[in-house]
């Protein structure tokens, strides 16, 4: 008899809860014989839709090479099974990821994501192309007000930018819809947005293929558009399109000031005043001091109201006439050379009552918070926003941070005591010291840091869209008046510059004009017109012409030590009355001297 012996080998799939099964069968198997070769492999149990999610979500935090071997995994899985369940799991971990995940707060550009599209086989990558572009478009077509938030869309209107730089959607097609929907007041916001995208990724293919007629039609679209809130928006679109002519600031032809002079003074408090607001709808000054004392003054110089603040002093302060709230940067008081006891760093709010007089309205008082250096309201639009500027502190390793806080009042259905920012913006890398609203513009405002820079933010957007640059020192002065920006700073220079000149390519901003007035540090800088401009430095006060870029000093009140000679005064803030026929300015002595250019001396 012949006998032959042969060796069985045995391999078993199990998943990862029917491993203690496994186990016990193979005991039973290696018992049958020796020659009996046995194996258990696991099985691989994550789905598609989780294998897909993985691979698109990884290309967060790396560069192209990443993105490249993503596209051909994608490409290899659909090679391999290319089934009807695998494109829509696809769809859908590329939609969660790149439309509705958070690379928008991130930072992150949504537009090398639909790259990947590209690498999908067909017939899935034309379904895949066709189902995002209809699921884009009825995102972007949601009935919007043009104060919305841009940031719930920014991911949409790029990936629909990106759509068309990869000739996924034809020019003159993204073109006529966009144009459609600017025509809607409801989708204007979005469709602009859509536009800026469009003209930021694909300028070569709009200006080199898209039908004329169709920009012409566009161009008459956008000059239809009157409403504020869209003017960064067109000026950069017109700018890139070479729609107008070189933006330049529009300057009136050179003329001098007229020269302001010593009129009056005004005393009532007894310490270093630090903050000055004018009311153009009261016609009054709010004066704030180290005393604690906040005084409204009539412009017969008599105190209308004082608000003596009990555990704080007001640093920084400003009004909004249209909802009639005064906000303070409460610091905590100093009671013989000791800081007051639980007074936390806060934002105070107080309200005008029928009366004319000032009611508080509530204290945010901010534990985590070291300092509360600088405050400004939105005084254009129908919003009722503020902002401000915190260094927050960290007790655990000593660790501070500079933050813009933007709150809203109609956003918040609670107390102003509770109020948490809507937005919190961290670029700043020092203190804040300083905070200007852009004219005509309910979104727009700036903040100057000790980081020596000045940046643009607008609250719909998650950074800041635009960055000034040139100062060497901390920024301690900004001031807006429509496009143009002064600012100033302890490096002794005063700059302007036009913010029309940013765009979505170049977002940095060197200054238009540089001077230096008397080799001091500038402590602070007001724009009255479009042409001038007043300044303090530590050794005067001046007038600006922002036309010839020349100054001059503004003789001071006398001194009554000697009468022949202009008293000493270090100005802390400045502020022009409502027709820029008078200026107030306050610091060291504990007055506010007024100055004025009529020749009755009429404030």
């Amino acid at each position: 008899a012949y006998w032959c012996s042969m060796k069985v080998k045995i391999e078993i799939e199990v998943t990862e809860d029917e491993l203690p099964v496994a186990t016990e069968l193979l005991s039973t198997l290696k018992a049958l014989a020796a020659h009996v070769e046995t194996k258990v492999k696991k099985q691989d149990t994550q789905t598609n839709l989780q294998k897909f999610t993985a691979m698109i979500g990884s290309v967060e935090d790396d560069d192209g090479k990443k993105l490249e071997e993503v596209a051909t995994r994608i490409q290899k899985m659909f090679d391999e099974q290319g089934d009807e369940q695998m494109l829509w799991d696809f769809f859908e971990a590329f939609t969660a990821v790149v439309l509705e995940g958070d690379l928008v707060h991130k930072e992150k550009p949504v537009a090398p994501f639909v790259y990947l599209l590209s690498r999908v086989p067909e017939p899935s990558k034309t379904r895949a192309r066709d189902a995002l572009i209809q699921k884009i478009l009825k995102f972007l077509t949601i009935k919007r007000s043009s104060d919305c938030v841009r940031a719930e869309f920014f991911a949409h209107a790029e990936a629909f930018a990106a759509l068309v730089k990869l000739e996924f959607v034809s020019i003159k097609g993204a073109i006529t819809t966009i144009n459609t929907l600017l025509k809607k007041e409801d989708n204007r916001c979005a469709a602009l947005t859509m536009l800026g995208k469009t003209v930021e990724l694909c300028l070569d293919i709009l200006t080199d293929k898209c039908d004329p007629t169709v920009l012409r039609e566009l161009r008459g679209t956008l000059d239809s558009i009157t409403d504020p809130a869209f003017e960064y928006d067109i000026a950069y679109i017109k700018e890139n399109m070479n729609w107008q002519d070189t933006i330049a600031p529009e300057l009136p032809a050179p003329s001098k000031p007229v020269p302001l002079t010593p009129h009056k003074s005004y005393e009532g408090h007894r310490n270093v005043i630090f903050s000055l607001a004018y009311d153009p709808s009261r016609d009054v000054l709010v004066s704030a001091s180290k005393d604690g004392r906040v005084i409204t003054w009539g412009t017969d110089g008599k105190q209308q109201d004082v608000i003596e603040l009990q555990r704080h002093y007001a640093c920084s302060m400003d009004i909004n006439p249209k909802h009639r709230i005064l906000y303070m940067c409460g610091v905590s008081k100093e009671t013989q050379g000791a800081t007051s006891k639980d007074a936390h760093p806060a934002v105070i709010a107080y309200v005008q009552t029928d009366h004319h007089k000032w009611q508080q309205h509530g204290i945010l008082e901010k534990q985590d918070t070291k300092v509360i250096s600088s405050v400004k309201a939105s005084v254009y639009g129908a919003g009722n926003q503020f902002v401000t500027g915190e260094t927050m502190k960290d007790h655990a390793n000593e660790f501070t941070r500079s933050v813009v806080c933007c709150y809203d009042l109609n956003a918040n259905q609670r107390s102003f005591d509770c109020l948490q920012p809507v937005m919190v913006f961290e670029e700043h890398q020092d203190i804040i010291t300083c905070m200007a609203a852009v004219p005509r513009s309910e979104h727009l405002f700036l903040s100057g840091s000790r980081d020596c820079r000045v940046l643009l933010w607008d609250v719909r957007m998650p950074k800041s869209v635009g960055t000034l640059l040139g100062h060497e020192g901390t920024v301690t002065s900004v001031s807006a008046s429509d496009h143009l920006i002064v600012t100033g700073g302890l490096d002794k220079k005063i700059m302007s510059f036009d913010i029309r000149l940013l765009n979505q390519n170049s977002t940095q901003l060197r200054p238009l004009n540089t001077m230096i007035l008397d080799e001091s540090a500038v402590l602070k800088v007001v724009l009255g017109t479009s042409s001038e401009a007043a300044a303090s430095t530590l050794l005067g006060l001046y007038q600006i012409s922002l036309v010839t870029n020349e100054s001059r000093q503004v003789q001071g009140f006398a001194d009554p030590a000697n009468p022949n000679a202009s008293k000493a005064t270090r100005y802390h803030d400045l502020a022009w009355n409502h027709d820029r026929s008078a200026l107030f300015a306050a610091g060291d002595d504990m007055r506010i001297d007024v100055y004025t250019k009529n020749a009755g001396g009429r404030v």
